[in-house]
């Protein structure tokens, strides 16, 4: 069986408990039991029963074990403000409450927040910076998918990604021109990317094209055949944003009897369609919100228990899938 680390251990355990595997007041398995069905080394294990006790998930009683709390004292009181999808919220060893991003618009409401342990911010936008610097280091809080300097954070690195892969096919076609194409959302994950995009072309000193896409399919492809000029042997190095442009792209090239890399060089992001949707597979990057959930449960935790020295903010590369594209 291959190892799993603690967090992947805490996670299970939890889901146990949960679903009344483990009852209240029951006694966890022996430590070597654990050890052989997760296949990790006793101080993996004891790290994630001591993230477990720290939390009041499970308790230790003297001489007989670890067992599960049974009266729930000791749980962390957190506020997760802007909601979750229900699959990404395993292996939580808080009591959560959901506040939704749009009852903090008004500066009266963010003394609710103090009433928490700690906060989770799951992908706020600027709207919500004011609320997130007031509480500032009064409760401890962590940013998911977003980056505020002085303020803990858990995100992928989104800038990162399009640095990394315009730098690459700007080394490879280093005669091509570049477009950039711009959502007509306001979202600080879109301008990490389009960051990410400007830092590989002032490095390598070229010049781009920004193009600001309209909203609905058949806008986004009559500016894409106003805008976007192929010429034969020089391949347009494109870059999107977000996957929702995607397919006026393919549209754009079908008409156009584009040759991939060749005539076009194109990625975007969050984009896990295969061949049978686009008719290629797309060069993409994919996040992993679970695992961006479950770092910044953990890091919240660690910041609870006054012990975290991790870095004040954590970059998840995302995954990169080289498509056809």
């Amino acid at each position: 069986m291959r190892q799993q680390p603690f967090r992947e251990i805490v996670r299970e355990l939890s889901r146990r408990i949960r679903e009344g595997i483990y009852p209240p007041d029951s006694a966890l398995p022996p430590r070597m039991e654990l050890m052989r069905e997760f296949g990790v080394a006793r101080a993996t294990l004891d790290r994630a029963i001591r993230e477990l006790m720290n939390a009041g998930v499970l308790i230790g009683r003297h001489g007989s074990g670890t067992y599960v709390n049974g009266s729930g004292i000791g749980r962390r009181r957190v506020a997760l403000i802007g909601g979750i999808d229900p699959e990404e919220d395993l292996g939580t060893p808080f009591d959560l409450t959901v506040i939704p991003a749009a009852e903090l618009r008004a500066k009266s409401a963010w003394n609710r927040l103090f009433e928490f342990d700690g906060l989770l911010w799951m992908r706020p936008e600027a709207e919500l910076f004011p609320a997130i610097d007031a509480v500032g280091s009064l409760r401890p809080q962590v940013l998911i998918n977003r980056v505020r300097s002085g303020i803990a954070y858990v995100s992928t690195d989104h800038r990162g990604a399009y640095r990394e892969i315009t730098a690459e096919r700007i080394a490879e076609n280093p005669d091509s021109p570049l477009c950039f194409l711009r959502s007509p959302i306001e979202s600080l994950a879109v301008d990490y990317r389009f960051e990410g995009f400007l830092d590989a072309c002032r490095a390598a000193g070229k010049f781009y094209e920004l193009l600001r896409m309209p909203a609905e399919f058949d806008d986004k492809l009559a500016f894409l055949n106003e805008r976007l000029q192929l010429t034969p042997g020089v391949p347009v190095i494109l870059v999107a944003d977000a996957r929702a442009h995607t397919g006026a792209v393919m549209r754009f090239a079908a008409e156009h009897r584009v040759r991939w890399k060749r005539d076009l060089l194109y990625s975007d992001f969050d984009n896990d369609f295969d061949r049978n949707v686009w008719g290629v597979e797309v060069t993409s990057f994919l996040q992993e919100p679970s695992r961006l959930f479950l770092e910044a449960a953990a890091k919240l935790g660690r910041m609870l228990d006054g012990d975290d020295d991790s870095e004040n903010g954590i970059l998840i590369a995302p995954a990169r899938r080289d498509g056809d594209t």
